[in-house]
């Protein structure tokens, strides 16, 4: 995973439309076109679906060659069916949409901690203006005199 790819705008919708794509779909391999057909249209937080899929090796699997080159990495392990498809469990893919959430929810939280910190610097900006103010102040009535 990229550092802080989550904090990119739009970046968790368009996680969360890809794991349901390549979740729920009857093939567990998709190319580029397919999936930019069903979702209609490129991503909006990335140049194209094959970019964000490997962006989030957490999530995806990008194969190098091929034509059906994105797949979940969850249903990519998973063993096949009697019909040679790998069928993906509901609860596994309600987990990784949740845990999709909880990335970014970390990612993003981490990205605004300096937050917490703009009142103690404010404090203590103003704390030293306050003092110096309160020096030439000082300084100045000592001149006059």
């Amino acid at each position: 995973m990229s550092k802080g790819a989550y904090t990119k705008l739009g970046r968790l919708s368009d996680v969360l439309a890809l794991i349901q794509v390549l979740a729920i779909d009857e093939h567990a391999y998709r190319s580029e076109p397919g999936v930019k057909q069903e979702l209609q249209g490129n991503p909006s937080s990335s140049d194209s679906w094959v970019t964000l899929a490997k962006e989030h090796p957490e999530f995806f699997r990008v194969k190098s060659a091929g034509e059906h080159v994105l797949a979940l990495v969850a249903r990519h392990v998973m063993p096949k069916g009697p019909a040679g498809e790998r069928e993906m469990p509901q609860e596994l893919t309600y987990t990784l949409l949740k845990t999709a959430i909880d990335l970014h929810d970390r990612q993003v939280s981490a990205a605004e901690k300096w937050k917490n910190f703009v009142p103690l610097w404010a404090a203590l900006i103003g704390g030293i203006f306050g003092t110096l103010s309160a020096l030439i102040t000082l300084w100045f009535k000592g001149c006059t005199k």
